[in-house]
């Protein structure tokens, strides 16, 4: 999902993949070097204790746990993320709560907003983010998300990590989807030479009919990301992030398409060793 441009060095981006079964045998691509190994549904949080645990009852969000824009943004204001040329303006109110769900909900609705220089510029959508940015970060551990896919054209939903001392790379991507129903990617970007491993993992299952389980253990050593609590990817190499992280999930526009959508997460939970 990565930061604006401009508060990244400008460097070429080399990567290789490969889209695999969520059932089979996983490897993944790499722009450098590291391993990649198919995983079981052994346990991972045995021995961890649970040290994140957010649901969403009420109706509005736990305002000392989430904030709702980016973190170099004012969130009363809003915010989009303009290094990837998205068409979504984010603000508080597309984030909305009911019946124990977050709906990060998207509305082709023009919004006013602004360029990266600072100049006025309408945006065709609004949408809704979070990020634990200032409330809690970690370093290593197991992140499950319980969430469900909007799918369909120009939608870009994602579960991912960043830094926080505000620095990039790093950044660890637990679940990316480009309108699939049933395909997301998971990534870990590291180095200033903005090298990356990634795969494109495929279910079986329509990943918008029904709440899934998205999740990513971080090891000093290695990352295994997981769907509905099988690995699907591990990587290990020079690029396995060694700092705090928070959290930050949203619904980002990248093309013009359906007239509201809606990314709806149902759980966060967050469990460390000791």
């Amino acid at each position: 999902m990565r930061r604006p441009l401009a508060l990244l060095a400008l460097v070429p981006l080399v990567v290789v993949g490969l889209t695999v079964p969520a059932g089979a045998a996983r490897n993944g691509g790499f722009s450098n070097g590291g391993s990649s190994n198919g995983g079981g549904s052994s346990n991972p949080t045995a021995g961890m204790s649970l040290v994140f645990n957010q649901g969403f009852s009420g109706s509005t969000l736990n305002s000392s746990v989430w904030q709702t824009c980016y973190e170099w943004y004012v969130a009363s204001v809003g915010c989009t993320n303009y290094g990837n040329g998205e068409l979504e303006w984010y603000l508080p109110g597309g984030d909305q709560v009911s019946g124990g769900v977050l709906h990060e909900v998207a509305t082709k609705t023009p919004t006013q907003g602004t360029t990266q220089a600072g100049a006025s510029e309408v945006y065709p959508y609004k949408s809704g983010m979070v990020t634990t940015f200032g409330s809690f970060s970690f370093t290593y551990g197991y992140v499950s998300v319980v969430a469900k896919l909007t799918g369909g054209t120009g939608t870009w939903p994602a579960i991912w990590m960043l830094p926080e001392n505000g620095t990039w790379p790093p950044e660890i991507d637990i679940m990316e989807n480009y309108g699939s129903t049933n395909q997301i990617q998971t990534t870990v970007h590291w180095s200033s030479a903005n090298l990356q491993a990634y795969a494109n993992v495929t279910s079986s299952a329509n990943l918008t009919n029904s709440y899934n389980t998205y999740s990513v253990l971080w090891t000093p050593t290695s990352l295994t990301w997981y769907l509905n609590g099988k690995a699907v990817f591990t990587y290990s190499g020079a690029g396995v992030p060694n700092t705090p992280m928070y959290l930050l999930a949203n619904l980002a526009i990248n093309a013009v398409g359906a007239p509201s959508s809606s990314f709806d997460i149902q759980s966060v939970k967050i469990y460390q060793n000791g």
